[in-house]
């Protein structure tokens, strides 16, 4: 199955905030729902499972769960330089994207992503993934809409990019 903005095997790539986003309204299952291979860098494993137990975050467990699964893998970039304006992590995220050629690397960061299409990539935000999975019939509407709540609730979107968002959508 393909997905609308992607070729038909791929990978996903992760930053910190679209595990965050998910984790904090128990969407990381999604993850095993796309046809995607789902992988990030290690910088972004030790943001979201070692410093998140290290300062107690709930959502930590559950983030390492999906690395113990293998449900998301972890793969550093050959290169490793710090690019300009955008922090040490996002720039292994996005050289990483670039590197596999991916099939969209998946944030909550509006600079990562202006970034990433900046330089041909595909990108988008966590709420757009949950549309597309929720478009190829992978998660109901029902499910679709609570995730989006949560995401609200839990102020990782604000209620006036989500109205936007759905008139776009």
């Amino acid at each position: 199955m393909c997905f609308q903005y992607t070729r038909c095997v791929g990978f996903i790539v992760l930053d910190s905030s679209a595990l965050i986003t998910l984790a904090g309204a128990d969407g990381l299952p999604l993850l095993a729902l796309s046809p995607h291979k789902t992988i990030t860098v290690s910088a972004v494993y030790r943001e979201t499972v070692e410093i998140g137990a290290a300062r107690a975050h709930p959502d930590a467990a559950a983030i390492g769960r999906l690395f113990e699964q293998g449900v998301v893998r972890v793969q550093d970039p050959h290169r490793r330089e710090k690019m300009a304006g955008l922090s040490e992590t996002d720039s292994l995220v996005l050289r990483l994207a670039e590197e596999v050629s991916a099939a969209v690397l998946l944030v909550n960061d509006q600079a990562l992503l202006r970034r990433a299409e900046q330089r041909g990539l595909a990108a988008q935000f966590t709420a757009e993934f949950v549309q597309e999975l929720h478009r190829a019939r992978r998660i109901s509407r029902r499910r679709r809409d609570g995730l989006f709540r949560d995401f609200v609730a839990n102020r990782r979107y604000s209620q006036e990019f989500m109205e936007a968002f759905s008139w776009v959508r």
